[in-house]
C-alpha cells in the first residue's frame, strides 16, 4: 500500500475535530452497490428543460428517482476539482485543501494542478502522474473501506481529477483519459502496473475509431431543436468558426490535438462508458454483499457548454446522447448486479453562465472581456504605486482571476502588505468587470450575514493554497482567455446550482424542495451504509426521501 494511503488517518482525526458529527443509523439491508455519476457542468434546468426529449437514464431517474430541485454547492469555487471532491467527502474546499484546479506554490515557484503528485507515474500511456494526496481528508469510500476491507471503491472518468477525487485515498483504482495517446491511464499510486484489461481496452484504440465521423443531430427534425435551444450557430460560440451541425474531428489519429477534440463530442462520453465497463467487470462491481462504490464521471457536457454554451443546439444534442448513454449504463448494472441491489446518486460539480450573446439578446446587461484587461490592470497599478519593485504579482488565474502576491518581495522591499492588496484591489474594481475583492484577513475573521457571498468565499478559503485576492466578478460576466464560448467559476446561483437525484430500494420518488447541496451527499450516504461519517455544520442529512424503518 503506497504511503500517501496511509495519511488519510490523521486526516480523519482531524477532521472529526473540525466536522459536526453524524451518528451512525444502519438501514434493513444495504445496497450491494452504490453507483455515483457525475455529469460535469449539469445545470439543474437541464434535467427540466429537455425532460420532454428524455427516454433513457434521465427518464429513468426523474421518473423512478429522488430530485432534489434546490440543491446549491455552499462555496464560490465552482470548478471541476473542487465540486468532484465534495461530492463523496462533504467536505468544503476550506477543509479539504482543493481550492481549485490547480493554484500557485510559493515554494515551489510555479502552478500546481489540484491531481499533480510527482512522486508517482503514470500507467498504461504517457500522463501526468497523479494522485489524490492533495486532498486533506477522506471519503465516504475511506470510511467505508475501513469498515469492509473487501469493498471494492473504483473511479473512472474522462478527466483525471474526477476519477481520483471521487475514488478518495483509499480508491482501489481510478482510470482516466489522456489526450497525449488517447488512451485511459491509471498511476503508481494504486498499483506496480497497468492491468491487464486496461492494456487489451487501449490496444483496441477505440478513440480512433472516431475518425471521420460527424457528429450530427440526434434527432432528425432541427425544428425541435430550435424549439427547446434556439437557432444554430449563435455569435459568440466557440472559436467562431466551427459553430455550426454537422462538426468534424480536427487532425487525425495519433495528432494529441485529434484526442483532445474528441473531448468536445458526445463520443467522449460513449468512449468512457466503454472503459467504465470494462473496469466494472475487471474489479468484479457488485459481484457479492460486500457494498462496493463505484464512481464513474461524465465529462463531454463541460466540454461541449465551454465550446457552444448552455443553450445551444449542441448541448441539447450532447444531453439527448448522454441520456442514452447512461441507459446502457444502467441495463448493463441491472444484468450484472441489478437495480434492486443498486443505489444511484446522480449530481453534478457546478453549473455554467449562459452564453454572453444570449444574455444580452434577452436583455441581460452581459459583458465578455480578456482576463488580461484585469491582469494588466493591476500590473500597471502596482507599477505606478511601487515604482522599481518588479514581480508583485506572483499569478494571476486566466480563467478565474485571482491574485497571488509574492510576499518575498513585498518583505525585501518593506512595502505594506494591505498597501499592496489595496492598490491590486482599487485597480480591479476600476476595470468596472468587479463586484468585490476578499483579502485574507476578511476571509479569516470577517462576518457580514448582509454579504450573501461572503460565507461562499470563506467555504472556498484555505490559506496555504488560496490567493491573496479573492475576486468575484460581476453577475453575468465571463471574464476569459478564450475568444469564444462561456465558463463558470463564480459564487452566483447560476455556477452553483445542480441536480441531485436518489434512486433505489428505500429512497421515496418525487420532487424535494428543500435547501440542500451537494455537501449532504456524503454524510446521507454513509447513514444509508450505516458508517459514522462526520459532516460540515451548515449541511444536512437528506431524510426526507428515506422510507421509515418498520
Amino acid at each position: 500500500m503506497s504511503v500517501h494511503k496511509t495519511r488519510f488517518v490523521t486526516a480523519l482525526v482531524l477532521a472529526l475535530v473540525c466536522l459536526a458529527p453524524v451518528a451512525a443509523q444502519r438501514t434493513p439491508q444495504r445496497p450491494r452497490l452504490v453507483l455515483v455519476v457525475a455529469i460535469d457542468q449539469m445545470r439543474f434546468d437541464y434535467l427540466t428543460r429537455f425532460a420532454p426529449l428524455y427516454t433513457g437514464g434521465l427518464r429513468t431517474l426523474r421518473e423512478r428517482g429522488a430530485v432534489f430541485s434546490n440543491a446549491n454547492y455552499r462555496h464560490a469555487a465552482t470548478e471541476t476539482g473542487p465540486g468532484h471532491s465534495v461530492i463523496l467527502s462533504g467536505r468544503h474546499p476550506s477543509h479539504s485543501g482543493i481550492v481549485a484546479n490547480d493554484w500557485w506554490d510559493p515554494l515551489l515557484k510555479k502552478v500546481v494542478n489540484v491531481v499533480d503528485d510527482p512522486v508517482q507515474s503514470p500507467l498504461g500511456g504517457a500522463g501526468r502522474g497523479a494522485s489524490p494526496v492533495n486532498a486533506l481528508g477522506f471519503t465516504v469510500g475511506d470510511v467505508l473501506k475501513l469498515k469492509s476491507p473487501q469493498s471494492r471503491v473504483v473511479g473512472v472518468s474522462l478527466k483525471d481529477r474526477s476519477a481520483i477525487l471521487m475514488a478518495g485515498r483509499r480508491g482501489d483504482a481510478a482510470y482516466w483519459y489522456e489526450t497525449a495517446e488517447g488512451r485511459f491511464i491509471t498511476s503508481t499510486y494504486y498499483m506496480s502496473r497497468a492491468p491487464g484489461w486496461l492494456v487489451r481496452w487501449n490496444d483496441r484504440r477505440l478513440p480512433d475509431g472516431y475518425f471521420g465521423k460527424k457528429w450530427s443531430r440526434l434527432l432528425p427534425d432541427e425544428a425541435v431543436y430550435e424549439k427547446h435551444a434556439g437557432m444554430d450557430a449563435i455569435e459568440g460560440e466557440w472559436d467562431r468558426e466551427d459553430t455550426v451541425f454537422p462538426h468534424l474531428l480536427r487532425r487525425i489519429p495519433g495528432d494529441p490535438l485529434f484526442y483532445d477534440d474528441l473531448r468536445r463530442t458526445p463520443f467522449a462520453d460513449e468512449v468512457t462508458l466503454s472503459a467504465a465497463l470494462e473496469a466494472m467487470k475487471a474489479h468484479q462491481i457488485g459481484r457479492d454483499a460486500d457494498t462496493d462504490i463505484f464512481a464513474v464521471g461524465f465529462s463531454a457536457t463541460d466540454i461541449v457548454g465551454h465550446t457552444y454554451g448552455t443553450e445551444s443546439q449542441e448541448l441539447m444534442d450532447q444531453l439527448l446522447r448522454l441520456d442514452l448513454v447512461l441507459e446502457k449504463l444502467f441495463k448493463e448494472i441491472d444484468r450484472t448486479v441489478g437495480l434492486a441491489n443498486t443505489l444511484v446518486v446522480l449530481t453534478s460539480d457546478h453549473g455554467s453562465l449562459p452564453l454572453v450573446e444570449n444574455l444580452q439578446a434577452k436583455g441581460v446587461d452581459a459583458r465578455r472581456a480578456s482576463s488580461a484587461v484585469l491582469a494588466g490592470a493591476v500590473r500597471t497599478a502596482l507599477a505606478r504605486r511601487f515604482p522599481g519593485v518588479e514581480s508583485l504579482m506572483a499569478y494571476f488565474g486566466s480563467d478565474i482571476p485571482n491574485v497571488y502576491l509574492d510576499e518575498g518581495v513585498i518583505r525585501r522591499h518593506n512595502l505594506d502588505r494591505r498597501d499592496v492588496e489595496q492598490t491590486a484591489i482599487g485597480a480591479l474594481v476600476s476595470t468596472g468587470l468587479v463586484e468585490h475583492v476578499y483579502t485574507q484577513a476578511e476571509l479569516l475573521s470577517a462576518s457580514n450575514p448582509a454579504d450573501p457571498y461572503l460565507k461562499l468565499f470563506q467555504n472556498s478559503f484555505f490559506q496555504a493554497r488560496s490567493p491573496h485576492l479573492s475576486v468575484l466578478v460581476k453577475k453575468y460576466a465571463y471574464v476569459s482567455s478564450y475568444v469564444g464560448g462561456t465558463g463558470h467559476g463564480t459564487a452566483y446561483d447560476y455556477d452553483r446550482h445542480v441536480p441531485i437525484v436518489f434512486m433505489g430500494e428505500g429512497i421515496k420518488p418525487g420532487v424535494y424542495d428543500a435547501e440542500c447541496g451537494p455537501e449532504d451527499i456524503a454524510p446521507t450516504l454513509a447513514r444509508i451504509l450505516g458508517l459514522d461519517f462526520p459532516r460540515e455544520e451548515d449541511s444536512r442529512l437528506l431524510t426526507e426521501m428515506l422510507f421509515s424503518r418498520q
